[in-house]
């Protein structure tokens, strides 16, 4: 079985010429990642084998390429890239744009 993006809405693999980055083994820097996730998806828990694709990062996370061509993603990095949300409540849509939510 491959490995997938486990961000709402996605689920791009290395096929879909995305970098999939492991969740953290810290588990400070693991919890930061899930919290994230879990802001879209309610009552989600990650595994130590969930992966987020490089879409869900923000250009300022990532170090130069490496040699290989990969990118890498700097210390302490975050995701903060989601989709857009669409919730309905009583005839009214509402929309609610999370692109780059901010770090809780």
């Amino acid at each position: 079985m491959s490995s997938h993006c486990v961000a709402y809405g996605c689920g791009k693999t290395a096929e879909n010429d995305v970098t999939l980055f492991r969740f953290p083994k810290d588990p400070e820097e693991f919890h930061k990642w899930e919290k994230q996730v879990q802001r879209t998806r309610s009552n989600w828990f990650a595994s130590p084998n969930c992966h987020l694709c490089s879409d869900h990062f923000g250009k300022d996370y990532f170090e130069s390429i490496s040699p290989f061509g990969v990118p890498k993603l700097k210390p302490g990095a975050v995701p903060t890239v989601f989709v857009l949300i669409f919730y309905k409540l009583k005839s009214q849509c509402l929309f609610f744009n999370i692109t780059m939510l901010p770090f809780l």
